[in-house]
């Protein structure tokens, strides 16, 4: 009996001292996106295309054996580019070669997008300019700029639309290019066969 009262006392106090509230760590923040490419310097010149350039870069040897990376090669050389947009806002992309030897495609069918795979999305300020450089750079294109509707009303009650693309990178990686939304100021401007979005 008195060892179940103390046993009692013992708990009753450790269950008194416990904090009432456990401290949060703090939520993760996304740095980049890393992308696993066959050619470093054919990718950088792609995101060049659409504004990027590089920001930091480097190259190191890597032991395959042991390694934390689940590479599916016994990949020896690994190279790191990390891209900035010219303005410095919104996300980074790192662009990780692996080689000596490359790994393989994972993908069953990398021209189709499917569970697993990634889009990136980019904000752009005229869809056509960004369109035709890459056209003219013979970039693959999956459709031209088309135009949606957004569920969002202008506060003078205007609808608005937008423009937006795809097109794939060098490793096909399916990018969006998305032309943010502005108000139609006329009924003749509206065109018909709007996308919502």
């Amino acid at each position: 009996m008195i060892a179940k009262s103390l046993f009692s006392a013992t708990v009753a106090t450790f269950s008194l001292t416990l904090p009432t509230a456990l401290p949060q760590a703090s939520e993760p923040v996304l740095l980049r996106t890393s992308l696993l490419v066959k050619d470093a310097e054919v990718s950088v010149r792609f995101y060049e295309l659409l504004g990027f350039r590089t920001e930091t870069e480097m190259s190191s040897p890597r032991q395959p054996e042991g390694n934390f990376f689940p590479v599916n090669a016994p990949s020896t050389r690994t190279r790191l580019v990390i891209m900035a947009s010219a303005s410095g806002d919104g996300g980074r992309i790192g662009l990780v070669e692996f080689s000596d030897p490359a790994p393989a495609d994972n993908r069953l069918d990398a021209k189709r997008t499917g569970i697993g795979d990634v889009v990136l999305v980019f904000d752009v300020t005229d869809a056509e300019v960004i369109h035709g450089r890459l056209r003219d750079a013979g970039v693959t294109i999956i459709e031209p700029p088309q135009v949606y509707l957004s569920k969002k009303i202008a506060p003078d009650g205007l609808p608005m639309r937008g423009r937006v693309f795809h097109v794939k990178d060098p490793d096909d990686y399916l990018i969006e290019l998305l032309e943010a939304p502005r108000p139609i100021t006329s009924e003749k401007s509206a065109p018909e066969g709007l996308i919502w979005r």
